[in-house]
């Protein structure tokens, strides 16, 4: 699926940006060393890889939000957008990228801004009957893969059960 407009848009940024300098400087969007008059704090300048390491930095925190916003995301499609080869030697898609995302128990990616569990969500799926605790044992060991919905506790649709286990019948 292509990339949402403020995605692609993201990703433009981040590609056209000089980051060799970043940590030594606050100037604008779009710093070109090549023709920006402004010097830095510092001569030091970042050699390839440190600027490829803050580059992909900037491009999880970006991907952490704009994954949780949008389901259909696609962490290795922005990476690419945003300049960062996301391929193995041998070709393969580079599990690095994924893994640089903050996901719960159940692969979803975490809300932006923390890290840990909601306290105030609970889940369920569309086959369950009942909603529970994202650290509920009794819906970790009979979940079967189906798509995780997660709702504020005081908002779940009435087709869902309190699960006994976890959460006391209010």
């Amino acid at each position: 699926m292509p990339l949402s407009r403020i995605a692609r848009d993201f990703a433009a940024e981040i590609r056209n940006h000089d980051w060799s300098d970043a940590p030594w400087r606050l100037d604008r969007a779009g710093h070109d060393r090549a023709t920006d008059t402004k010097s830095s704090e510092s001569d030091r300048v970042l050699d390839a890889a440190e600027t490829m390491r803050l580059k992909t930095n900037v491009m999880w925190a970006t991907a952490q939000v704009l994954g949780y916003q949008d389901s259909n995301f696609d962490v290795y499609e922005f990476a690419e957008a945003c300049g960062i080869n996301t391929l193995t030697r041998a070709g393969r898609k580079d599990g690095t990228y994924r893994a640089g995302l903050r996901t719960d128990f159940y692969g979803r990616l975490m809300r932006p801004g923390v890290r840990v569990a909601d306290e105030n969500e609970v889940i369920t799926t569309v086959t369950s009957d009942f909603f529970h605790l994202p650290t509920c044992d009794m819906f970790r060991s009979g979940w079967q893969g189906a798509p995780v919905q997660s709702y504020p506790a005081d908002a779940v649709p009435p087709r869902w059960k309190p699960c006994s286990h976890c959460l006391s019948e209010a």
